[in-house]
């Protein structure tokens, strides 16, 4: 559990640090003052102060902010809101040009963008690592290896994990992967004994296949394990950008469903990618560098949706001051975002909920 709880802190820091890095040095470069880059939220646990910018580390390690002054403009009717140490900073800030809102349009939506488009190269840079270091997969395993067992399916749950070859189901010896499958197929809500082998060593796992309406037969949740051979510079990096682009694609397809469904089932919250990123320590680093690349994707396609109080409901504003040819009042705008934020939060608190109620379960 602990070596979970530390992984997950880690990898969640590397998708935030690399999220909010991309708003940070594009932000730098179009002349934007940040009063702050900080990882978490909550009381600073870490800080220092480099040139201009406070650095910081914060106690609740679910996400950071860089933020840059000027975000919303500070009128005098709000000025009473501000300690006069913010006031006199913001005022500088305005008479050097360098607030967010002083800038062009499209500096604000690049400077914006550049948090998701950061996650997108972090996938990419994943998947060169994995096909530079492992291999380019080009086949899957007829083997009755286990190559990857999916959280929240029956595998995982019972404890299956990648690399373990099964040998017997029933007592019926298990010679291939099409064999394996076929056994699950055909046993839905049937507690199957599977006779495992796992490092040199035999153990019995009880399976139960779950009945799938689309697929119309009982899953587990397994893949096969992949053949791979060495590839090139040039094939790895062109392998890795197909990828990314293939899990990019699918993050969408899978936000539209929840949309159409209006159904928050396919989410998860940190509990379920805490225990995405436990099991994926536990089985390779080629898995745990194949989850930071999804769910760097998902980040990155999670905060450019046209919602309040993410990047891309920022960027909604934006663009609405170009079609109108002058920029909305802020006092409305921040008004929008709080409750955008609120509300997030909300979701956050319900996914939570449901993440904890499934592992209990």
């Amino acid at each position: 559990m602990l070596t979970t709880i530390l992984v997950f802190i880690i990898f969640l820091g590397v998708l935030i640090f690399v999220h909010e890095l991309g708003h940070f040095i594009l932000a730098k470069k179009s002349g934007i003052r940040v009063e702050e880059f900080a990882l978490g939220f909550g009381p600073k646990l870490i800080s220092h102060k480099k040139g201009e910018t406070l650095f910081s580390i914060r106690a609740i390690p679910l996400g950071g902010f860089c933020n840059m002054v000027g975000m919303i403009s500070v009128d005098d009717s709000d000025k009473e809101d501000y300690s006069e140490e913010e006031i006199h900073l913001y005022e500088e800030t305005v008479d050097q040009g360098r607030t967010f809102h002083q800038k062009s349009p499209l500096k604000r939506i690049l400077v914006l963008s550049m948090g998701a488009i950061m996650n997108f190269i972090l996938a990419f840079v994943a998947f060169v690592l994995i096909f530079g270091i492992y291999g380019l997969p080009v086949d899957y395993s007829s083997e009755p290896v286990i190559g990857q067992a999916y959280p929240n399916h029956p595998a995982a749950e019972a404890e299956l994990r990648a690399g373990d070859r099964v040998i017997a189901i029933e007592n019926q010896r298990v010679e291939s992967w099409e064999e394996l499958v076929a056994y699950i197929h055909e046993s839905p809500d049937q507690m199957l004994e599977f006779n495992v082998q796992r490092n040199g060593s035999e153990m019995i796992i009880n399976v139960t296949p779950r009945y799938d309406e689309a697929a119309g037969h009982g899953i587990i949740g397994i893949e096969p394990d992949i053949i791979r051979e060495r590839g090139g510079p040039i094939t790895t990096a062109q392998s890795a950008f197909i990828q990314t682009g293939d899990v990019m694609l699918m993050t969408l397809n899978g936000f539209l469903q929840i949309f159409a469904q209006r159904s928050t089932e396919g989410l998860g919250g940190p509990v379920m990618i805490a225990s995405i990123v436990g099991e994926a320590a536990r089985t390779g680093f080629d898995d745990l560098l194949t989850w930071l690349a999804i769910i760097s994707v998902n980040l990155g396609i999670l905060n450019l949706l046209p919602f309040p109080a993410l990047d891309g409901g920022r960027i909604v504003f934006i663009l609405i001051e170009l079609i109108l040819g002058k920029p909305l009042s802020q006092k409305k705008e921040s008004f929008v975002h709080t409750i955008g934020f609120s509300l997030l939060i909300l979701l956050m608190i319900f996914i939570v909920y449901q993440d904890i109620l499934t592992s209990i379960s």
